[in-house]
């Protein structure tokens, strides 16, 4: 990626030893795109922390609210068929990432015991 105005190029390694002298232990993970398209920053994965109840605060676009309503908004049948026709198409057990990262996704659902809640009483 160009660190400077003059275009100069550095890979993230590179970047990351001769700036902060961190040396990236895990160089074949990617990298985590934040910024923009104009500027792209490019953090390697193991600098982040997923902090716990971390919240995002920003206002979702119209296409954001309509994608998120109609997954949220299934009835358990089509979610369940949704979910597994997505594991199918992905074929996360023939995907070279998966593999090299030790990734592994049943084809069967987990099964759980569970109870139907009475509904509020206002």
């Amino acid at each position: 990626f160009p660190v400077d105005e003059r275009g100069t190029l550095k890979s993230v390694v590179e970047y990351f030893r001769e700036t902060y002298g961190f040396s990236i232990q895990h160089v074949q993970w990617p990298c985590l795109q934040v910024g923009n398209t104009q500027r792209p920053n490019y953090l390697p994965m193991e600098v982040w922390k997923i902090v716990e109840g971390q919240r995002y605060s920003k206002r979702l676009n119209e296409r954001q609210i309509t994608a998120l309503l109609k997954v949220t908004c299934q009835r358990p049948q089509e979610r369940e068929g949704d979910i597994l026709k997505t594991v199918r198409h992905n074929a996360y057990g023939q995907d070279p990432y998966a593999k090299e990262f030790g990734i592994k996704i049943s084809t069967q659902l987990a099964s759980v015991e569970a109870r139907i809640l009475p509904p509020p009483r206002l």
